[in-house]
């Protein structure tokens, strides 16, 4: 023992006493540590809602262009030099009105050579029937005196020339009157070109495009070129609307549709489905070209097979013009004053978020606060079906998997048929602290 310790031995047992207290504070708060980090249970706190009632509907978005019902393209079947043009586009004409005259001269020319051909076969034809009389008279004679004469005279070759004679009268003179046939038909079809040299409009309607000038040649050769495009009735419309093959099972005739286009974002045009095509494209001539290029590559994945919706559309006010394109979505479902829930409610799962919200304790309190859970369908976000699903409620302040039957889903709502009622609270989130 030092000299300090002997003198000061109070001293010493205090300092004794306060390491002592300060080992047993560290023990009692590692102790509370452990116990709150290996067994305290996490608060929970439950983010809930309850049903909504309202309505909802459910619809398949697809986009098209719209068409007059009945668009006519008018060219011509003879080539020539465009005389005339009469009208101009957002004219209205009438069935048989003159559009556009080609110049007939050469057409009128080829009628006046085939007439003056016509004159000079006719003559023919007289001077061949007057040889075909005398020939048949001369044979007629010398058969009678043959006849008569028991076959003494005259003799068979004489006669036998004259019938000859005869027989090629005959011929000469129907080979004559063929070639009045084929030049009365030559001047038949010169009369058609003649008259095709007007270009008329075989319906009523209204002009939308024009692609011929005065002056202008036409050749008509391989294709009748076009030269006009008259829409009979822009009152009334056709939105023909793409629709995938995903969707194409949904879509039925008599469906409420509603489109806009991009020339008057802020107004909603409604009109209903009118056909639907069996088979996929539009089947216009358009596309005719590609035809056997697409029809190669149909059974590559890279390729979406679509299916056209004729959707008949009023346009009395005339503010839907041809080849505009739309945007359209088709009803295929619709409900009203139905239960409501979040869509996102349906795919809460009680058992991921409280794993999240505490990894370390997750499977004791998982098994605590979770019972059996049935196993959940997944639903499609437009389907028409009913199907099952799961919605996770409070009961008693107690969770609970709720078995229910879903319907028309909007996407962001989907309809409860089942399984709950308006005071039911849904779980939708989870907190922990």
């Amino acid at each position: 023992m030092n000299i300090y310790d002997t003198l000061n031995p109070k001293k010493r047992y205090l300092n004794r006493v306060w390491i002592a207290s300060i080992s047993i504070v560290c023990l009692i708060i590692l102790g509370v540590v452990v116990y709150f980090w290996k067994f305290h249970t996490p608060s929970i706190h439950y983010e809930t809602i309850t049903p909504t009632q309202g309505p909802i509907q459910s619809s398949v978005s697809a986009s098209g262009s719209l068409s007059p019902t009945n668009e006519v393209e008018i060219g011509s079947v003879i080539s020539g030099i465009v005389l005339e043009v009469l009208v101009e586009e957002n004219d209205r004409v009438q069935k048989g009105e003159v559009l556009a005259r080609i110049n007939p001269e050469t057409i009128n020319q080829e009628i006046a050579r085939y007439k003056a051909q016509l004159n000079s076969a006719k003559a023919q034809l007289k001077a061949s029937e007057q040889t075909l009389i005398d020939k048949k008279w001369n044979y007629d004679r010398l058969l009678d005196v043959y006849e008569s004469t028991g076959g003494k005279a005259p003799s068979q070759l004489e006669l036998q020339n004259a019938k000859t004679a005869y027989t090629s009268a005959k011929s000469d003179v129907d080979i004559k009157k063929a070639s009045i046939v084929e030049i009365e038909t030559s001047i038949q079809s010169a009369s058609i070109d003649l008259k095709n040299s007007n270009i008329v409009t075989p319906i009523d309607g209204v002009i939308l495009t024009k692609s011929v000038e005065v002056g202008q040649s036409v050749a008509a050769s391989f294709q009748a070129p076009v030269l006009f495009k008259v829409a009979e009735k822009l009152e009334e419309m056709v939105l023909k609307a793409n629709i995938s093959e995903a969707d194409i099972g949904k879509i039925q005739e008599g469906q409420e549709v509603h489109f806009s286009v991009d020339a008057y974002p802020n107004k909603t045009f409604t009109a209903k489905v009118n056909k639907v095509n069996f088979g996929s494209g539009d089947g216009s001539s358009s596309s005719s070209s590609s035809s056997s290029s697409s029809s190669s590559s149909s059974s590559s994945s890279s390729e979406i097979v679509s299916y056209i919706a004729r959707i008949e559309v009023d346009n009395k006010d005339l503010l839907l013009r041809p080849n505009m394109s739309a945007t359209a979505d088709i009803i295929i479902a619709k409900a009203d004053n139905a239960l409501l829930v979040p869509s996102s409610a349906l795919y809460f799962d009680l058992n991921k978020a409280l794993q999240k919200a505490t990894p370390t304790k997750s499977q004791s309190i998982g098994s605590f606060f979770a019972p059996p859970r049935p196993p959940k369908q997944q639903i499609q976000g437009t389907s028409q079906t009913k199907k099952n699903a799961t919605l996770w409620v409070l009961k008693n302040n107690i969770p609970e998997a709720v078995n229910v039957e879903v319907g028309i889903s909007d996407g962001q709502y989907t309809q409860i048929l089942s399984g709950i009622d308006a005071q039911s609270i849904i779980i939708t989130a989870i907190k922990a602290d």
